[in-house]
Formats: C-alpha cells, structure tokens, sequence
C-alpha cells in the first residue's frame, strides 16, 4: 500500500516535497492556506482592510542568491530566461515553470488550511484541514512541515515604545517607499531586509538612519565580474585551511569595496555570519544618504531614539524593524520543535535531528528550516530527498537519545563558530551539511567517482567543475540513487566557464528526457 504522506505548506520546500515524494513513489497532499504556491516569493500586497501580509518579499526584492546557486539540482536555470540575480517576481516564474515541468500542480490543495497535526502511533499523523469553512481529519504515514521561519515577525520589547508619536513597522510590513518618501526614517538592523529597505528609501527619503548592534560583513553581488558566491567553491571552503579561505576573502572585499565604516565594520570574522548582500550600501553611506549608527536601542522618545552609545536618532517619522522572525509552528503540539530552554521561540533554537527530525515523535519532518550560508533552494531539496529515503527504509535513524546527542553537538559547534544571534541558531553550511545527507543515500562526491563515471577525460574535467565550480546542488545528481548524470555533467560543466553562456542543445535534450518520465 502506498504510504501518504501530508505536506504542509507549498512554499519552495512544499515543492521540492512534492517532486521528491513522487520520485520514491509516495502519495503526497500538499496543503496551502492561500489560494497560490509559492510561499515567500509569490509576491502579495497588504490587506485593503486589515493591512495584514503573507509574504515578506518587498516590491524592488531581487534574490541575494544567483540562479547558478538557488535553482534544483535537476531542473537548470536557462540563462535567456532568467538573470545572474533575478527579481522576485522572476524567481516566483521559474517555482511555477517547475510545477509545470514535474506536473505538481494535481498534488497541491490551495485554500487549504491546516488547523491541526497529531501523532497517533506508528509514526502515522492525523491531520486536521480547514477549507470554505469545512473541516476535515484524516490519518498519514508521515507529514512534512514546510511552513519556514519567516511567516512571524520578531517585534522587540523596546522601552518606552509606547511614546513614540511616529510610525513603526516591521520589515514584513514594508512593500515601496510610497508612504515614505520626504520623510526622516530610522532602519533598525543590518540583515539583509535591513539593508535593502534602508538603501531604497535614501533614495527618496529626507535622511535614512541605519542602527546595528554589531556590525556586519557587507557583500556585493558581484566581484570582479562575476557571482560573490564563486568564492564559494568546494576547493575554496573545503579543501583550503578555514583561516587562508577568510584571509583570501577579506582581502577581496577590502580590495572591492575598501575599508567599511566603523559604524557597520563587525569584531567577528567573515563566516561567522550569515552574509548580507548589497552591492550599493557602503557607497550610500559614504555619499552621505544613508547614516550608519552603532548600538543597541536604549528607549524610544517622541520624536525618535535613544541608542545605548547615548547618540539621539532625531526627528523621526518612522522606525523600520528589521529584527527577524520567531519559530512559529500553531499546529503542533507544544514542545515538538523548540528545545527546552526556548519554549516561546525566541531564541529560534530548535530540538531537531539533522535540523529535521523531531527525537520520539517519528514521522514527522521539517523541510527548510534551516538558514544556509548559501541558497536555500537546494538545501530544502536534499532535504527532502533524505526524508523520502527515511520513509523508504532506506536510511535508518538513531535512537532518540543519539539524535539528541547529535542535536547538543550541532548547538555547541555552531555556537563555536558562529555569531551568538537567533539570526544563526539554524545556520548551516552548504557543502558540508549537502555532503552529511548526500552520503546517507550514496550521492555525496568523491574524485574516484569522476573517473569511474565519466571516464579519465570527462572525468577531470567534470571534477574540475565540481571543485573550483559555484557552489550549484547539481553536482549531487551526478552519482548514487536519483543521479540524471548525464544532465548534472552538462550543466556543472557550463556552469564552471561562467558567464551567461547559454543552455546547449544537448543539455536542454537532457532536460526534456525527463519530462516525458513525468
């Protein structure tokens, strides 16, 4: 009997879900509470009445990661079609060309929402939907949550808020710079939401105010012509030393961008944090549009701020919090997901094996939550691509009290390395949380690999792609269970000459093989 299996959500990782459970032959239902797919890329305007909003995604957002590095594993990215860095309403196109392609669409229940999940042994679920005010429950073998952490805005307790006479607003509320313009406006934090807003607003706005705590490395999306992330190789933050991989990559920014103000310049070293990418920011601030600020808010006053430094942000119209998001999961069962000093979430630590896997309560699995120096996309991808082989008998899973050991390891190697930040509690890195599932199912990459594959000639030369490549997940379709090597050689190969070099007509002969498999 097929196992069925409850997705919830039909954001990017409910569709990555969707494909893979099809690839091991279960029976996915996909619910959204909204009447499209997509989650945060498919771009929604404010509520006309209540001002409420779905999505985080701004009008001007264009993706922070390239096409070479967001798109599926197996499903490429054409070059005519899409930019290195495309809008959002671009990357929303290529999700639905993906539908499309994989024929999802049947498996997605939209206006769908679900009100509630709960084991009932066996590792089975039972799961309670809303829709057109009608209720129904009904059991599965499994359910993938695929909701994300971006849905609940992290407002802080600031004192004194109360006595603020102007606007404030989180981050998710902003759309343009409509309401705004004319106006003196104070961002608060220095994320990549925070950067963005505060850049498109000092191009309109009266002054711009940008408050930090700490700093951060400032990215631009290009350096020396091509993708930020082809510093990212496998060669570059594997195989070289961690500390010549940070020496060679500060001394790139500092090349391209020279030195950052004090104001924004971080204590913590370049991969402690998650990378914000704004090609624009430092030139903002040194032409004067955008005025940095260093500290922590200490009070709001009624026509501004105090920060701890004791500098007064003064007048201000509006405060844009762009303080980040709360782990906000309504229908579980409390103590699923938080570990046991961060009930509320605010932490945003989480109690998950393999930032999946929730220790005695089998059968359920969370696809995306998770933060990677890196793109997104293909990380919910192999996660789903684990999960179904979990399902499958096909990696088994330690006892609980091995994954919550696994789970206290994880924390304190991340605390070790990374900034102390609920912004970081999730954080991961690409290759080497890629290759720990890949080699769970037999498609992690090694050299012997290439020569045994692809021959001594093609080999090399599609070993070479790999190593000194962008960091794209098509190289993990080359070998073991779901491989389509033939495609993933053509395209890491076009990938690694770079440029805009377009699909071939061999490559996109590949991708239509499989369409007719569909």
């Amino acid at each position: 009997m097929t196992m069925r299996v409850a997705i919830i959500g039909a954001g990017v990782s409910g569709l990555v879900s969707i494909k893979q459970c099809l690839e091991a032959g279960l029976e996915p239902v996909c619910f959204e509470a909204l009447g499209h797919f997509g989650g945060q890329w498919h771009y929604t305007d404010p509520d006309p009445l209540t001002g409420e909003v779905v999505s985080s995604i701004y009008r001007s957002v264009v993706i922070n990661t390239s096409r070479e590095t967001m798109m599926m594993s197996d499903f490429p990215m054409d070059p005519k079609l899409y930019a290195i860095y495309p809008h959002n309403s671009r990357v929303q196109r290529y999700f639905e060309s993906y539908v499309e392609f994989f024929k999802l669409q049947p498996h997605i229940h939209l206006n769908h929402r679900v009100r509630g999940a709960h084991p009932v042994g066996d590792g089975k679920w039972t799961v309670e939907v809303e829709s057109g005010g009608q209720a129904t429950v009904d059991t599965y073998d499994a359910v993938f949550v695929c909701t994300g952490h971006h849905s609940a805005p992290n407002m802080p307790d600031w004192q004194d808020v109360g006595e603020f006479e102007g606007e404030l607003l989180h981050s998710h509320y902003y759309r343009d710079t409509v309401k705004f313009q004319g106006k003196d406006i104070a961002v608060v934090g220095v994320g990549n939401s925070g950067v963005d807003i505060s850049a498109e607003l000092s191009t309109c706005t009266k002054s711009t105010h940008l408050i930090t705590r700490s700093g951060t490395w400032v990215w631009p999306r290009f350096l020396f012509g091509e993708p930020y992330e082809s510093l990212g190789s496998r060669f570059m933050l594997q195989m070289m030393p961690r500390f010549l991989s940070i020496a060679a990559t500060q001394w790139v920014l500092n090349y391209t961008l020279g030195t950052i103000p004090k104001e924004l310049k971080p204590e913590h070293n370049l991969l402690a944090a998650h990378p914000t990418v704004r090609s624009d920011l430092i030139e903002r601030v040194r032409t004067g549009t955008i005025t940095p600020h260093r500290g922590a808010i200490k009070r709001f006053t009624k026509k501004g701020l105090e920060l701890t430094s004791g500098e007064m942000v003064e007048p201000l119209d509006a405060v844009v919090a762009a303080t980040g998001y709360t782990l906000n999961f309504p229908f579980l069962p409390k103590g699923i997901v938080q570990s046991d000093g961060d009930r509320d979430g605010k932490e945003n630590w989480t109690n998950l094996y393999r930032l999946m896997v929730a220790p005695g309560h089998p059968g359920l699995y969370f696809i995306g939550l998770c933060q990677p120096l890196g793109a997104l996309m293909p990380v919910s991808e192999m996660q789903a691509r684990w999960a179904t082989s979990v399902l499958k008998n096909e990696i088994p899973l330690p006892s609980p009290e091995r994954m919550h050991e696994d789970i206290a390891a994880y924390q304190r190697d991340l605390k070790k390395v990374f900034v102390k930040s609920p912004r970081h509690t999730l954080e991961v890195e690409f290759f080497p949380y890629m290759d720990m599932l890949a080699r769970d199912f037999g498609a992690h990459v090694t050299f012997g690999r290439f020569l045994s594959t692809f021959g001594v000639w093609q080999g090399v030369k599609t070993a070479r792609a790999a190593y000194f490549g962008p960091p794209s997940a098509v190289q993990y379709r080359l070998f073991g269970k779901g491989r389509k090597e033939e495609l993933a050689r053509l395209v890491l190969q076009r990938l690694a000459r770079k440029g805009d070099e377009e699909m071939s007509l061999e490559e996109m002969a590949e991708v239509e093989r499989y369409r007719a498999g569909n």
